[in-house]
């Protein structure tokens, strides 16, 4: 009797909550995929000879719906889920006597909400996104989407030392400010120092395997691109933030600052497809960071790795659709690609700098664009690394990337 009372009690409450419709009119959905297949060489560990193997990999989906509020402010949503699914989170329980990490997993995969922010127009020269967003630094920040590069990975050298497709909460101003020039100007969170190391220099810095993100240090970045964004233009632009006070478990009393700088450009007219980057970073008290992140429990799960004091990674792509010569309406674009990357390109004070995290990949393939929304990816790339007692390793990956 009492859980009928309680059915009815709710079945009122619900009938005087106003039914609510999305107006369909005033949202937007977009997104995109992909999904490989490697044959690859990989080392089970640096002192033994590369292994080969096959993998397939739901790399990514995303899906982005847009909600119009009113005529000069949109909500702009992302939603990715990598590598079929993946929810893993951490959080600092501050009332057990020491401190403990504690680590739950929610699903099979990564489930991640990349944006969710406020955009706010106001004048060509001076517009707001207020939220959480990818942030204005490098290549793959603004082209990321499978029909905006070649290759069927987006670029190894950028991705080797930052985090891909690198997203902060914060505020940016954006605008532009002459003809065809354009600014992006961001104050953001920062990242954890406790996960530098390194392979990977401050990639896994950014705090995402945490339920809060401490915002004590925060960062950053301007951004400026002449030309079309879309197309063909060049640019460049900064970063910097401090670290030591994000740190978990224990706060650095050393700022352990972090600065980028990189330089990149789009060049996407005709038949030709020309890409290229150069990115720099450097960390100071790198040697402070190393020994504290050396203590670290293991439950933090980082990988308490020396730390270089600089980064450096750049990379050259170059594609022509020779589909016109062969008479064939769709695209059809070979190409080549360089990359370098040295996560420890120059250490400090005691820091032992590994050549073996230095490497030079080269890559050679095809794209064949079913249509401009659908491209079918083969490649094929050769590792040299910096360390000569590794033999050198090669791949080969299908992919097939879309957008909608």
């Amino acid at each position: 009797m009492k859980k009928q009372r309680l059915a009815i009690v709710l079945a009122g409450l619900i009938a005087t909550v106003p039914l609510a419709a999305i107006d369909l009119e005033k949202m937007e959905i977009y997104g995109y995929g992909t999904l490989l297949y490697s044959q690859y060489d990989y080392l089970p560990n640096y002192q033994q000879s590369p292994k080969n193997r096959a993998k397939v990999d739901f790399e990514r989906f995303i899906i982005s719906p847009r909600f119009i509020i009113s005529d000069n402010l949109k909500l702009v949503s992302e939603i990715e889920f990598e590598h079929g699914g993946v929810g893993a989170t951490m959080e600092y329980d501050t009332l057990e006597e020491f401190g403990e990490f504690e680590s739950e997993i929610e699903s099979g995969g990564e489930v991640i909400v990349e944006e969710a922010y406020l955009d706010i127009t106001y004048q060509s020269w001076l517009n707001f996104k207020i939220g959480h967003m990818v942030i204005p630094i490098g290549l793959n920040s603004q082209r990321h989407l499978p029909n905006l590069y070649l290759s069927t990975h987006r670029n190894i050298s950028e991705t080797t030392i930052l985090p891909d497709t690198w997203h902060e909460t914060g505020v940016m101003a954006y605008g532009t400010i002459a003809k065809n020039l354009n600014y992006q100007a961001m104050i953001m969170t920062g990242l954890n120092s406790e996960y530098f190391d390194s392979a990977n220099w401050i990639k896994w810095g950014n705090q995402k395997s945490f339920e809060y993100v401490n915002a004590d240090d925060l960062a950053f970045a301007l951004r400026l691109d002449y030309g079309d964004t879309t197309r063909s233009h060049i640019g460049a632009s900064i970063y910097f933030g401090n670290t030591g006070a994000n740190r978990t478990k224990e706060q650095l009393d050393s700022d352990g600052s972090v600065t980028l700088m990189e330089l990149h450009g789009v060049y996407d007219e005709d038949n030709i497809r020309l890409r290229g980057l150069f990115l720099w970073g450097e960390l100071s008290d790198s040697p402070a960071i190393t020994t504290a992140n050396s203590g670290l429990p293991n439950a933090l799960e980082a990988k308490r790795t020396p730390v270089a004091s600089e980064a450096l990674a750049w990379f050259v792509e170059a594609g022509y659709n020779i589909a016109p010569i062969l008479g064939h309406q769709k695209a059809i674009i070979p190409f080549v690609k360089y990359d370098f990357v040295d996560s420890m390109y120059k250490t400090q004070d005691g820091v032992q700098d590994l050549a073996r995290y230095e490497n030079t990949i080269a890559t050679v393939g095809v794209n064949y664009y079913f249509n401009e929304n659908v491209a079918f990816k083969l490649d094929y790339s050769r590792n040299v690394n910096g360390d000569s007692s590794i033999e050198d390793m090669d791949s080969v990956t299908l992919s097939v990337g879309y957008q909608f």
